[in-house]
């Protein structure tokens, strides 16, 4: 009987020792295959292909958040970490990075659409606001102002004014919505439409029908325009604002 418990014993041995062999071969054999996959010179990256349409990411810009990574192999670079670190780059909307065997890298960029300022930040269609501080000049896009957790009511109070100004042939460039609530909106020339807090519309259109008549020839003279009269509206000529 005790012999029996020796070779149970022994057998249990063996088979615990051949066990640790298995998983070291293993092991070792992953390591192996791990350094050989991560030979850049081996398995390098030659290709980059960029699809994208844009206009405000730069070269320089990409070029430095490639190089970071260029220097792994085909295998081991990190598609998910640049594939964040692009999507971290300003005007980046997103990004998508996918590995084509056997050498080529193929990156898909889509830049951020801006469709109005917010102060000194871009606002996109969905209200989000980016490269504060950092606003590019020359950019022909509404001016919008008001309570930051408002961005997005203020921006779709513009686009339906800017639907009834269209109308009568006009354009409106920016809108604030001040802290009592009370609606300004922006023509050319900095000509103010002081709308108050209701009836944004129907007073708009009080405005627009009474342009032809009242307005049209003397808009260059035209300094801002109160609406909040329930028959009537307060008309400020620049020459006036000059005495």
């Amino acid at each position: 009987m005790n012999k029996n418990r020796d070779v149970d014993s022994g057998n249990l041995r063996y088979i615990c020792w051949l066990l640790i062999l298995t998983l070291s071969a293993m092991f070792l054999a992953c390591r192996l295959g791990y350094y050989y996959a991560s030979d850049a010179e081996r398995f390098p990256i030659t290709t980059i292909k960029v699809a994208a349409n844009y206009e405000h990411v730069t070269h320089k810009e990409l070029e430095g958040v490639l190089a970071k990574y260029l220097s792994d192999s085909f295998f081991t670079l990190s598609v998910g970490g640049l594939q964040n670190e692009l999507n971290e780059m300003s005007w980046i909307d997103t990004a998508t990075v996918e590995r084509v065997w056997p050498d080529t890298l193929k990156i898909r960029l889509v830049e951020k659409k801006p469709v109005a300022i917010w102060d000194n930040a871009l606002m996109t269609e969905d209200g989000r606001l980016f490269n504060e501080g950092a606003v590019p000049e020359g950019l022909n896009l509404p001016k919008l102002k008001g309570p930051l957790s408002q961005q997005e009511e203020v921006l779709q109070v513009y686009e339906n004014l800017s639907k009834i100004l269209s109308m009568y042939g006009l354009n409106a460039t920016g809108l604030h919505l001040r802290e009592n609530q009370s609606w300004v909106l922006l023509l050319g020339n900095d000509i103010k439409i002081y709308l108050g807090k209701k009836e944004l519309e129907e007073r708009l259109l009080r405005f627009c029908k009474a342009y032809p008549a009242v307005f049209a020839e003397k808009i260059e003279q035209l300094s801002s325009v109160d609406l909040r009269y329930p028959r009537g509206m307060a008309v400020q000529w620049k020459q006036q604002t000059e005495r």
